[in-house]
């Protein structure tokens, strides 16, 4: 009995956490609010520039919100009324964290494949040596790069209103909110000047890791309390931790290493310092990622030894 209850302390209830949240949908909370506006701004940027401005290299930040708001349209109207049987154990509630998961999933592995295929292409025509250098990366887009660029940049402002909309974040602990921010800035300014972009696409490797984040989170939705720890479930945190390393925590240290060294080598002003100060946010980030996954691996398997 004792077991038995450390593992139902031990494992969340999906459609309890998704109930609470639609009783918390749309409550005026200081999270929201702030960052709703900073949307609302960020937006009424992106229209100036391009309409009036006729900064039209911007469009395919316009194209990704377009598109994956229509993508999480017909995931709604079609996916979960034809396989209604696979979503009937999940709370209302639950499949609007679902659809969000399941349009972010979509999101990560167009721009992973994307992102693994220009880096390969461009190592193997001209070589790493070559691709590394700060003229390359600072001024010489990739093939490719501005649209994959823009693409991800128009995912971030759609899932920032998407998360608001149906109150699918934490009030007290917003940090999804402010890594959202910080690349809508970056990505969007970079876009603008039409300079490191190649940066920019360097630090959505990060995306490989991603993937399995949401997988993870797709398969705790759909299984049952036995199989979330079964073999599957321990493959999984290994593909976890082994993104995690690479393609997050030593990619995203080795690129602000670079931007430290090229410093000398960028133009006086703020663009640097901009770019600096993002990276180091996102390495700051990916620590407390790696914080949090630790403590949720290490409470899991805790409720495993429980149940043997």
């Amino acid at each position: 009995m004792v077991g038995s209850d450390h593992e139902v302390e031990c494992i969340r209830d999906v459609n309890r956490l998704a109930e609470e949240a639609l009783a918390n949908a749309w409550k005026r909370d200081f999270s929201g609010l702030f960052f709703a506006s900073i949307l609302v701004l960020w937006f009424g940027f992106l229209l100036i520039s391009i309409i009036i401005f006729g900064h039209i290299e911007l469009w395919p930040i316009i194209w990704g919100l377009v598109l994956f708001n229509i993508c999480n349209k017909v995931f709604n109207l079609f996916v979960t009324s034809s396989c209604s049987s696979l979503f009937q154990g999940l709370a209302h509630e639950s499949r609007h964290d679902f659809s969000n998961i399941a349009i972010s999933l979509m999101h990560l592995t167009i721009i992973s494949l994307a992102v693994v295929t220009l880096i390969a292409r461009e190592a193997r025509v001209f070589g790493l040596e070559k691709m590394s250098l700060h003229e390359v990366l600072y001024s010489k887009p990739w093939p490719g790069a501005h649209i994959t660029v823009g693409t991800s940049c128009g995912y971030f402002a759609y899932d920032q209103w998407d998360m608001l909309r149906k109150h699918l974040y934490n009030p007290r602990s917003p940090s999804r909110f402010i890594h959202h921010v910080i690349l809508l800035i970056c990505f969007s300014l970079a876009i603008y000047y039409n300079n490191c972009i190649n940066y920019v696409t360097l630090t959505l490797v990060c995306e490989v890791h991603n993937v399995i984040l949401q997988l993870r989170k797709v398969r705790k939705l759909l299984s049952t309390k036995q199989t979330r720890h079964s073999w599957g479930n321990s493959m999984m945190w290994f593909l976890n931790w082994m993104t995690y390393l690479t393609t997050r925590l030593a990619f995203h240290f080795c690129i602000t290493m670079k931007l430290f060294y090229d410093a000398p080598k960028f133009p006086q002003g703020f663009e640097w310092s901009m770019k600096f100060m993002g990276m180091l946010s996102l390495n700051v980030f990916n620590l407390n990622l790696g914080k949090n996954l630790w403590k949720i691996h290490r409470k899991e398997r805790v409720c495993v030894r429980l149940r043997q």
